[in-house]
């Protein structure tokens, strides 16, 4: 009996592999192998890379401190038989990390600029504008006729209670963006990119009620829905733009500082190579708590055409409404090209607009027209000798 059962137990059959199920798990075995080593050899390049910029970034500085030195020297380092002593001359402080792309600095995010009269606000805000693109749109009570030409203006002379309908409507097209958004995805908002610039909020919040609440509920859930706001201000307390408590808001915004409020930022931070690197150069701010470098906006042309798509809250017989009317889109490409049409498209050209850009939202070309609509912009580049 015991010998039956040990013999029942002695053999177990064994299925070994093939020769042919061997040479494929050695294939798979060779190709993951060398995608590893590929892998590996990648990160050790990016890696080197990383290292290499460091060493240049430091190299870079000390070569600024040396040339400092000499720029203290007189020629030669001699002067007549005297010798130099360059051990107490002063060594410029620059600051490690430099942002020298806004848009990269404020990574998407809804925009507070703040600073004194004649820092450049206005212009950084437009210039954020038509970086970002859409239909702009500007509340200022206070706006002169020469202010924002071009553009969608609304609250002149003081009319603060166009702003509040105005606001009213925003939030309102928020709700309706976002349920866009939830049924057909980013798609449904295509082409519906909009961009609102609030001059002077702290005063739009002193004055119209439901100021603080557009703001809010922007920052909360505005970007998505491709709505940006650039809100203006000489001051940057929380509680004066009306959002003292509303933390989920305030991590939607980056605060840009220009003059003595990024030197006031820096100081605060106890950073003095930032603090004297934003004293001595032209275009410097703080985008929060890192020091970045603005593009040149000397020749940043403020003539940009835009077409208001909201008419009902526009204000009547304002300087925009003859230049809006002139840069309408083209619709007979036979017709001899404007002189203020030819302006325009020189602003964009020089303001960094593509290409496609100009051709679907300035000369109003889209779709099967697109090719008609290039060669009038070439023709346009021409005379302009672009």
């Amino acid at each position: 009996m015991e010998n039956n059962r040990l013999r029942r137990v002695e053999w177990v059959d064994l299925n070994l592999p093939s020769l042919r199920d061997f040479d494929r798990f050695l294939g798979w075995m060779v190709g993951r192998v060398l995608f590893s080593g590929w892998l590996f050899s990648i990160s050790t390049i990016r890696v080197a890379a990383k290292i290499i910029v460091s060493l240049c970034d430091q190299t870079e500085r000390a070569s600024r401190h040396i040339l400092a030195v000499y720029e203290q020297l007189p020629h030669r380092g001699m002067l007549g038989t005297n010798v130099i002593d360059v051990t107490a001359a002063p060594l410029p402080l620059y600051p490690e990390t430099i942002i020298t792309n806004l848009l990269q600095a404020i990574e998407g995010k809804h925009v507070l600029i703040v600073g004194d009269t004649g820092t450049g606000k206005s212009t950084i805000a437009q210039w954020l504008a038509y970086q970002v693109g859409g239909d702009i749109t500007v509340y200022d009570p206070d706006a002169s006729p020469d202010e924002w030409t071009g553009l969608n203006v609304v609250g002149r002379k003081g009319n603060f209670s166009a702003i509040a309908e105005a606001m009213e409507a925003d939030l309102e097209e928020l709700q309706r963006r976002i349920e866009l958004r939830g049924e057909g995805g980013d798609k449904a908002l295509a082409g519906l990119d909009s961009v609102t610039i609030a001059e002077e909020f702290p005063l739009l919040v002193s004055e119209v009620d439901i100021a603080s609440e557009w703001l809010i509920k922007h920052g909360n859930r505005g970007r998505k829905p491709k709505r940006f706001i650039v809100a203006l201000a000489q001051d940057d307390s929380v509680k004066t733009l009306g959002i003292e408590g509303q933390g989920n808001a305030r991590k939607n915004f980056r605060f840009v500082r220009l003059g003595k409020f990024a030197v006031n930022h820096a100081k605060q931070l106890k950073d003095t190579a930032v603090e004297e690197w934003l004293k001595q150069g032209k275009y410097r701010c703080m985008v929060e708590d890192t020091p970045c470098q603005l593009p040149d906006l000397a020749s940043f042309n403020m003539f940009v055409p835009r077409v208001s798509l909201q008419p009902s809250f526009q204000d009547v017989k304002t300087a925009e409404t003859t230049v809006e009317t002139e840069l309408q889109p083209i619709s007979n490409p036979e017709n001899q090209v404007s002189d203020s049409l030819l302006k325009a498209v020189k602003a964009c050209l020089e303001a960094g607009f593509s290409d496609s850009k100009l051709i679907k939202e300035v000369l109003g070309f889209s779709g099967s027209r697109y090719k008609e609509g290039k060669q009038i912009l070439e023709k346009m580049k021409g005379e302009l000798g672009k």
